[in-house]
């Protein structure tokens, strides 16, 4: 049996198991599930769907969800407002609120949390760029210090950090939802600031989400996102950096990937380029290619290990 879809990670409609969603995870078995408002009722509710979802497939799925303050709140429907980055470094207790945000994820059945950004606060307002109040300082030494205590307490409730983007989107003047944005900075920039708190941080954690921006100072000026990027996976993050952990990508269905040509070779091209897990979040046309194109292709015995090493940690306890 093709076990390629284990590489994928997807998004789902509402708050049930519909037949048609049914129909899909029997088809793509994948291997994590993304978490979104769209599939968010109430505690209860949500606690079932998760249930559910594990229940439905032979492999039991990494449960993910984007959680990460004021500004991404996937859960308003349960938890209400959550606090600023600002209020939180003014509390001093980012730990604290790392910890809280743990152990409501735990309780609902979601494993990993798609969090927190690591990006340089390197913008200003009013640069479109989906950054604004999302990163934790415009300092490598301020974010490391902050985001640092946010994983510490968010993994002490026993939900793993996926932080991101990967190598750093701070600098980034479109919102890669909508376009592919192009970071100018130099290698020499790039390395020192910009990749400091992923390199700081890396050690700690069991998966990265590299972001789709294109880094001229690594790839040139012809336009390449850095989840297609050999260089930036495969050299500086798992090279440089020496991360051994899960790879995942930023989605696929966001405007960077989809404006950029053809969608299948751009999921191909994530895994040969170093990523472990593909992220496509809505569209179920979308979804099916992504496992057409991935049913095609070998993917490394090392990546499927790391996806193992991951779920032994994280998942092995709660399934």
């Amino acid at each position: 049996m093709n076990t390629n879809g284990q590489h994928l990670f997807i998004g789902i409609p509402g708050g049930e198991l519909t037949p048609a969603t049914r129909q899909l995870l029997e088809t793509v078995q994948p291997g994590g599930i993304v978490i979104f408002a769209r599939n968010v009722e109430s505690a209860d509710q949500l606690r079932g769907f998760t249930r559910s979802l594990c229940e439905a497939l032979p492999v039991r799925p990494i449960v993910a969800i984007d959680q990460e303050n004021k500004r991404v709140n996937r859960l308003r429907e349960i938890v209400g407002g959550l606090p600023s980055l600002t209020q939180v470094k003014q509390s001093g207790k980012a730990e604290k609120f790392g910890r809280t945000i743990g152990h409501c994820l735990c309780d609902l059945g979601i494993d990993m949390d798609f969090a927190p950004v690591l990006d340089l606060e390197l913008f200003a307002p009013p640069t479109d760029n989906a950054l604004l109040d999302r990163c934790w300082g415009q300092t490598a030494a301020e974010v490391v210090r902050w985001a640092g205590d946010f994983i510490t307490g968010l993994e002490s409730a026993g939900v793993a950090a996926c932080p991101k983007h990967f190598p750093g989107l701070g600098a980034a003047t479109q919102d890669s939802h909508e376009h592919l944005p192009t970071i100018t900075r130099s290698r020499e920039q790039l390395l020192s600031e910009d990749m400091r708190p992923f390199a700081e941080l890396a050690p700690r954690v069991s998966a990265l989400m590299v972001g789709h921006g294109h880094y001229v100072a690594f790839d040139g000026k012809k336009p390449k996102p850095a989840t297609l990027s050999p260089t930036i996976i495969g050299e500086l993050l798992r090279r440089q950096l020496g991360f051994a952990g899960l790879v995942m990508t930023d989605d696929m269905e966001m405007g960077a990937i989809t404006r950029g040509g053809d969608f299948a070779a751009a999921v191909t091209g994530a895994i040969h380029a170093g990523a472990d897990m593909v992220l496509v979040c809505h569209t179920t046309e979308k979804i099916m290619a992504a496992h057409e194109a991935l049913s095609k292709i070998k993917i490394s015995a090392q990546s499927a290990q790391r996806l193992e090493n991951f779920r032994k940690k994280w998942i092995g306890q709660r399934s």
